[in-house]
């Protein structure tokens, strides 16, 4: 009876090695994502279409409506989404403490509020 107690507490043990493991690799990961943002070095040759800060990840996509969506990366939900209309280019952005910029070719287009997507004016 003894014995079975001390296996079971290491399989406990080693499960929870694993999810601490995995943790931290996915943090890691996050971290490098945020990192090569900064630097510029972005998918689409150094104009980033997403950009990772703080834990949540900034995403801007083309098309008809053009948007920016806001997704927590610890639980993959969507915080907000803010259409931007018709957007013929591939939009960039740029991420401040309160404020993103999205630009199109290079030209500021709109301005967002970071924590809620709203137009800033």
């Amino acid at each position: 009876m003894v014995e079975e107690g001390k296996s079971g507490k290491r399989v406990v043990a080693v499960l929870l090695g694993l999810v601490l493991v995995a943790g931290l690799i996915a943090w890691l990961g996050a971290k490098q994502l945020e990192k090569s943002n900064r630097e510029g070095q972005g998918p689409g040759g150094g104009e980033a279409t997403s950009v990772l800060s703080e834990g949540v990840l900034y995403e801007a996509q083309g098309g008809n409506p053009g948007v920016v969506i806001a997704k927590d990366v610890g639980s993959g939900k969507e915080l907000w989404r803010a259409e931007l209309g018709a957007v013929a280019g591939e939009p960039t952005l740029s991420v401040s403490e309160a404020l993103i910029e999205v630009q199109i070719a290079g030209t500021p287009w709109m301005t967002l509020d970071r924590s809620s997507g709203e137009p800033v004016e």
